[in-house]
């Protein structure tokens, strides 16, 4: 079970059970009650009626309605569900619009779990009720926001995630549906999906007609421009379409020079199209802004070698090694440097020590048995 499901199934404690001695009726006649169908109601409410006197003679069907709907919010799995709603059908013809109006009013007294739970309810009843699921996004997502005023982060992110999914579940019913493109930019940008976040509110802007809205959207993608281009450059380089993100990097270089990560991305680059110069160029600027990242050292050291500045780059993987660590990386392309100039023994360290940190690599293992065999 998740942790959205599990977090509402808990509040079932609250609620009582009350049998019947025999069948009865209800909703003036129209619903039938079967004695061996146990019926919910909110155990606060039910002391509540206790304490004033009122559950002498019979309870008030009211108090049984939201029981039911409490109980199906939150446990949509509980045995006679399907009994559950029928009863609700039968003593309501607008059954729906009551279930959404008391979510609705929940969520104006900040009572955000009570209205996930009537929002649950309704999904389990209409699971194509769109202003229910958008509303039960919402309620996750300030439930999240709760969490994260908290510091439990690992646990706010599920509620979020759970309100994203919520949230693009609408837009598989109904693609046109102008609220969820405006909710789901947010939490595109939430989790640093830029291009994402850019596409769905263009969406967005094709959809909705509140002027105040649209242009709160038009200055947010203003505002995400930089780390959209920055996600596209990205994207280009991970497909190894250097030139493009070199065009893109260059670009946001002039605005952001004291930015490692873009320096390093742009070298990354430079790398690939074999432009080692300007790539050595860069990632010594991206190291004067950032001694403690484990890939410029590596990435440094391979061009330095690259172009034949052998202990140069020797002298790159060891202060990578000083600076974050023994990592296998560092070790054994310094062992290949070291083997490169005939240091047989350091190379040979370097190597034994890689392949000790990483045992999975065919090509370290190799190296270090064909050392073995030559210091034999």
């Amino acid at each position: 079970m998740g942790v959205v499901d599990s977090y509402f199934k808990k509040k079932i404690d609250k609620v009582a059970f009350l049998e019947l001695n025999k069948d009865t009726t209800i909703g003036d006649g129209r619903y039938s009650l079967k004695k061996e169908i146990p019926l919910p109601i909110k155990t606060d409410l039910l002391v509540s009626e206790i304490k004033e006197g009122n559950l002498q003679d019979e309870i008030d069907l009211s108090l049984i309605i939201d029981g039911i709907i409490y109980l199906m919010g939150t446990d949509p799995n509980f045995p006679y569900i399907h009994e559950y709603k029928e009863i609700l059908h039968g003593v309501n013809d607008k059954i729906y619009d009551y279930i959404f109006y008391q979510g609705i009013k929940a969520v104006e007294k900040n009572d955000n779990d009570s209205g996930a739970i009537y929002f649950r309810a309704l999904k389990l009843m209409d699971p194509n009720n769109l202003d229910g699921l958008f509303n039960y996004a919402l309620t996750l997502e300030e439930i999240g926001k709760k969490y994260l005023n908290m510091d439990m982060e690992e646990k706010a992110m599920e509620f979020i995630k759970n309100s994203t999914k919520e949230l693009e579940a609408i837009l598989d019913i109904d693609d046109k549906y102008p609220l969820a493109y405006y909710k789901l930019g947010y939490h595109y940008k939430f989790f640093g999906n830029f291009l994402k976040a850019k596409l769905i509110w263009t969406k967005y802007l094709t959809l909705d007609k509140d002027e105040l809205r649209l242009q709160e959207i038009r200055e947010e993608l203003d505002l995400i421009e930089d780390d959209v281009a920055m996600e596209t450059g990205l994207t280009y380089l991970y497909r190894e379409d250097f030139p493009k993100a070199i065009d893109i990097f260059e670009n946001l270089l002039k605005k952001y020079d004291s930015l490692w990560e873009l320096k390093y991305f742009l070298g990354a680059s430079y790398k690939g199209v074999g432009d080692y110069e300007n790539a050595i160029e860069l990632f010594y600027g991206a190291l004067d802004l950032n001694m403690g990242e484990l890939d410029i050292y590596n990435e440094l050291g391979i061009c330095l070698f690259s172009v034949g500045r052998i202990e140069e780059a020797i002298n790159i993987f060891t202060l990578g090694i000083e600076n974050v660590g023994y990592d296998y990386r560092l070790l054994f392309n310094r062992g290949l440097c070291n083997l490169q100039v005939d240091e047989l023994e350091k190379a040979h360290e370097d190597i034994s020590m890689a392949a000790s940190l990483n045992q999975e690599d065919e090509n370290i293992k190799a190296q270090k048995e064909a050392l073995d065999r030559l210091l034999k």
